[in-house]
């Protein structure tokens, strides 16, 4: 444990009683000292994005404007009974606590913005540790509470501000995942579509309140594209105290179900394609990932026609939104791995191609907090028998193929093209592959498809009962 030894405006403003030194706007040097408490290699957490399955957004604003500039922004908040963080510097908070006092009696939540905004990526760890800890203590003095969460100027993190907030017990630091960059003086509405196009649930939405004017006309376009989509703007506790329990990859049951193996040779995959059957029966499956707004479309329409489904998903879209894939799963639908990085797993070397099948697992059960089910389709469905092999010895229990091909990621398509393509392919037993992909028809295409073969007598089955059901016949 080290001493740092201040000399320093500020913190003689903590000491000596802050709301008196500014009043004269004077105050002498003192000397002081404070401990740095050495860490022990652990981090805080680094929160962007919460894991909930409700519509909320986080709304965020880093440090704090002139007077009449607070004044306009708070009353546009309150005119849309919209709550926010807010990360004020301590020097901020030292020279005017009563405005900061009235951000937290129109019920927004204040936030540890550093002491002096300085770069946090140049400070070294006593630096970094100094502009966090007297910025609490100025939040004690002056507001009454520690802060939980703290955010740079940048909004990026660094390990020396991890260190320190898990030293001094800290929940987190923020950073964001969808940040407009006001200060390239954007208009509000050019930032609002940048909004419009990241956004999703769980989002953590950073502007700063001293940089771009224009920030105070985003707010009434943020309210009515809240009221359109269904999104509850909030603080950063309302909504990450709304966030399913994660578990740590290891904790979960079945995460290491996929393991690197190269004694393949010998393995015999199964080969899924459909099933062998007269009765009416057919599958409908999703490859890839998507937006929210686009997969909630598609979630909305299998439940009114309460149809369920499997769905596969692209591990690396996956860990960027593992909420959706949570989602899903949530709606009664079946989920397993369309790869990591969805390329031709036939062009792959053989510890490429396990190592990608291995991490798509680990990233699906990661969101699922669960073991997605232990199926695997490959990148267009291009598989060969030395691939299927290599896939299988990773512990893949069967290779989901399809014999409908829906072509609905071709942008050229219609949704009538979707249509005709697989209704006139339809028979009982197959599997049927569609894509939530964004810009596509595949939204429009849907009902008319489900549609259709209900009317032609067909039920729908998830490609687990058909999968079980054929490795029950191989066993027998």
């Amino acid at each position: 444990m080290k001493r740092l030894k201040l000399c320093s405006l500020l913190f003689i403003l903590f000491i000596a009683g802050c709301q008196s030194a500014t009043q004269s706007n004077l105050a002498a040097p003192v000397d002081s000292t404070i401990e740095i408490k050495e860490h022990d290699g652990t981090m805080s957490d680094i929160i962007r994005h919460a894991n909930i399955l409700s519509p909320k957004v986080a709304l965020t604003f880093n440090g704090l404007a002139d007077n009449e500039t607070m004044q306009k922004l708070l009353k546009v908040l309150d005119q849309f009974n919209m709550k926010a963080t807010f990360f004020v510097e301590g020097m901020r908070l030292a020279q005017e606590p009563e405005l900061v006092k009235k951000i937290l009696a129109k019920g927004h939540e204040v936030e540890n913005g550093t002491l002096t905004f300085p770069d946090m990526a140049e400070l070294d760890y006593e630096d970094t540790y100094k502009e966090i800890y007297l910025t609490n203590k100025i939040f004690e003095e002056q507001l009454g509470y520690t802060p939980k969460y703290v955010r740079s100027r940048s909004g990026d993190s660094t390990d020396n501000m991890r260190y320190v907030t898990k030293v001094l017990n800290m929940k987190a630091v923020v950073e964001a995942s969808v940040n407009p960059k006001d200060r390239n003086m954007q208009s509000a509405e050019e930032m609002m579509n940048y909004i419009r196009h990241y956004v999703d649930s769980g989002s953590v939405i950073h502007l700063n309140t001293y940089i771009n004017p224009a920030i105070i006309d985003v707010v009434p376009l943020l309210a009515q594209f809240s009221e359109e989509k269904g999104f509850i703007l909030s603080t950063l506790t309302e909504v990450f105290e709304n966030e399913y329990l994660v578990k740590s990859l290891e904790e979960i049951e079945g995460y290491d179900a996929i393991k690197i193996n190269p004694d393949y040779e010998n393995v015999q995959p199964n080969v899924f394609y459909r099933k062998n059957t007269s009765k009416k029966e057919i599958a409908l499956s999703f490859d890839d990932w998507a937006s929210e707004k686009r997969t909630k479309e598609i979630l909305d329409i299998l439940d009114k026609y309460n149809i369920h489904c499997t769905f596969f998903l692209i591990g690396k879209g996956v860990e960027k939104n593992p909420q959706l894939a949570r989602l899903i799963v949530d709606r009664g639908h079946e989920v397993a791995s369309h790869s990591y990085n969805h390329i031709d797993v036939t062009s792959m070397t053989p510890e490429e191609l396990q190592e990608d099948v291995m991490k798509a697992h680990q990233a699906l059960t990661y969101a699922l907090q669960e073991s997605p089910l232990l199926y695997f389709r490959p990148n267009q469905g291009v598989i060969n028998e030395e691939s299927a092999k290599i896939i299988a010895a990773t512990g893949v229990k069967a290779i989901a193929m399809y014999d409908i091909a829906s072509f609905d990621w071709n942008l050229d398509f219609s949704a009538q093209d979707i249509y005709n393509r697989v209704i006139s392919r339809a028979a009982p037993g197959k599997v049927v592959v569609m894509h939530i992909l964004d810009g596509t028809k595949t939204v429009e295409a849907l009902p008319l498809i489900i549609e259709q073969l209900q009317k032609q007598g067909y039920s729908f089955a998830k490609m687990s009962t058909w999968i079980e059901e054929d490795s029950n016949k191989k066993v027998n």
